[in-house]
């Protein structure tokens, strides 16, 4: 019950740390802080970590999640450049636009690397592959959920 109670208190100021970063970017802020919370409540059931590991996991994990989510951003503001300016683009410029797009999914895939590494030194195997199939099983369980949502909100049978 005692490990319980450290994991869920590692969790919880985990998961207050991301909240906080999320704040004041969008309307959409307080929906955002709920899926993080709920993405954390879910990799925490499935990795089962220790709370020694839970400390040294959860910091290296936001730090990740914090560079990539800088990275979509760097993403979204060349996509917005381009719908907003796209006719008026010189084929120079798209050509740029094109390298940094590409660039900025080397660099997430780097990321991934250098965090798998980091991983590595503080879960076994198959905790860290657990935890990759955790967020794809949460990615799927968050996109039914959209689709759900949407499909009730215009009225369609799914």
């Amino acid at each position: 019950m005692n490990r319980i109670l450290i994991i869920l208190s590692l969790v919880y100021a985990c998961s207050t740390a991301s909240i906080a970063q999320g704040k004041g970017h969008g309307e959409n802020s307080e929906m955002r802080e709920r899926i993080e919370a709920q993405k954390i409540s879910f990799i925490t059931q499935q990795l089962d970590l220790s709370p020694e590991e839970a400390q040294l996991f959860w910091p290296v994990y936001n730090e990740l999640e914090k560079k990539k989510k800088e990275n979509r951003y760097q993403s979204k503001v060349l996509f917005k450049k381009l719908r907003n300016n796209g006719e008026q683009l010189s084929d120079t410029e798209m050509g740029t636009i094109s390298d940094q797009l590409i660039e900025l999914k080397v660099q997430e895939a780097n990321l991934q690397k250098e965090y798998h590494f980091k991983y590595k030194k503080i879960l076994p195997a198959h905790k860290i592959l657990t935890l990759y199939h955790a967020e794809k099983q949460f990615q799927g369980i968050l996109l039914r959920q959209i689709k759900e949502r949407g499909g009730h909100q215009h009225g369609k049978e799914n």
